[in-house]
């Protein structure tokens, strides 16, 4: 199995992949944002330094291999690599997207028109390549609105804006930006679209010769309604099964009309004003932020070796997943945007009180912490689980209050 750039969830997925016997393949440049830590690369069957933004080169490597080794799948360790991933599927004549289709999950403009092209309900929008263009979206769709970069992720570059000065300072960010994410150069292409306030929820699933199957639906929590740097995620949350149906149905449309087929899905989605659920973006990989760790701690069953068999096209198990319900789980980021470094941390009070599954700071005192991507402004988290709700979501709440990063 070939992972190219494990990050994040991903890292999980090889680790469990390792554990239960799988021969893995990485490939990573090992440099910017691109670097799969030490173990990893020794406990792989092979690992390869290859600039992973380079199609051709990466290509020509699974070319070589595929000389004496059979790849049995591709998987994306970030969005970033998803078409790079389908195209060698492609090559290695192995099921999962069709090449044609994959652009609709990288880039929102395609994503938005193919929606829109079946009638499927999305947020009003316009693609905005001049200020031009921004002065025309701003006329037909007006205020509060959101500019978004096309293909960026991890809400980068997202801003709601509320009058003509923050369209125009947020627009000329990504229409004049030179930003460069794990190798891939980000467009100069922006959606303006309404702003649709409302719940967010994310579904995360499986879609399996172009069965879906879906694993949880997960609350959401955003710093705020201007930047919506995710603060933290609940799964299987409690919801009334009508809007879970809703949500689920409607998503289910989504999915066949993009294409996804083959892989893991994470679609983002709020609830608008008359109750509907509108699609924000979703993607062809697997969930971010931990969300894949948290299904595995409220579930009687393990995410990653569904994920492993659709990848595989094995056999999914038929299961119940009504039955599967174990408890709810949780997590919360530290986020602290206006910390560039910090001496020390106080955790004390939060580790006697309170009985948690992980904690996790990613900087060291005095270590500079970047400015950009913000996500990356994210000091730590910690996963909790409790078999109420609202205790939960409580709990994450006091424990990220507890934690005091010293300036």
């Amino acid at each position: 199995i070939l992972f190219i750039e494990p990050y994040g969830s991903t890292l999980s997925l090889l680790k469990h992949g390792i554990a239960n016997g799988y021969n893995i393949i990485i490939f990573t440049a090992n440099s910017d944002l691109r670097i799969v830590p030490d173990n990893l690369i020794q406990s792989a069957l092979l690992s390869i330094k290859v600039d992973t933004s380079n199609t051709l080169k990466v290509l020509n490597c699974v070319k070589k291999i595929a000389e004496f080794i059979n790849i049995d799948a591709v998987i994306p360790g970030f969005e970033y690599f998803v078409p790079l991933s389908v195209t060698l599927n492609h090559y290695l004549l192995l099921p999962g997207i069709d090449v044609d289709k994959v652009q609709n999950f990288r880039r929102k403009d395609l994503m938005r028109f193919a929606l829109q092209n079946v009638g499927i309900l999305i947020p009003k929008y316009r693609v905005v390549n001049s200020l031009n263009d921004l002065e025309k979206a701003i006329e037909a769709i007006g205020f509060p609105a959101i500019c978004k970069p096309v293909d960026a992720a991890g809400s980068v570059n997202v801003k709601k804006v509320t009058n003509k000065s923050e369209a125009i300072t947020a627009a000329l960010r990504i229409l004049n930006g030179e930003d460069i994410l794990w190798g891939h150069k980000l467009s100069q292409t922006l959606l303006y679209e309404e702003y649709i306030d409302g719940k967010e929820y994310s579904l995360e699933g499986v879609v399996q010769n172009y069965n879906i199957t879906y694993f949880s639906l997960t609350e959401k929590f955003l710093s705020d309604q201007t930047e919506f740097i995710e603060i933290g995620h609940v799964v299987n949350v409690p919801i009334n099964q009508a809007i879970r149906v809703q949500i689920e149905n409607y998503v289910n449309s989504i999915i066949k009309t993009l294409g996804a087929n083959n892989c893991p899905f994470h679609a983002e989605i709020r609830i608008n004003k008359q109750g509907q659920p509108v699609l924000m973006e979703i993607a062809a990989r697997l969930a971010g932020d931990k969300i894949s760790e948290l299904i595995n701690y409220s579930k009687n069953i393990n995410y990653f070796d569904y994920v492993y068999e659709t990848y595989l096209d094995l056999d999914i198990e038929n299961i119940n997943l009504k039955n599967t319900h174990k408890t709810y789980a949780g997590i919360r980021f530290f986020y602290r945007p206006s910390i560039n470094k910090f001496k020390s941390i106080i955790d004390d009070d939060a580790i006697k009180k309170y009985e948690f599954e992980e904690l996790s700071y990613y900087y060291k005192p005095n270590q500079i912490i970047p400015e950009f991507p913000k996500p990356l402004r994210r000091l730590g988290h910690v996963i909790l689980k409790n078999d109420n709700y609202w205790d939960l979501v409580k709990m994450l709440d006091q424990f990220d209050k507890t934690i005091i990063f010293q300036e």
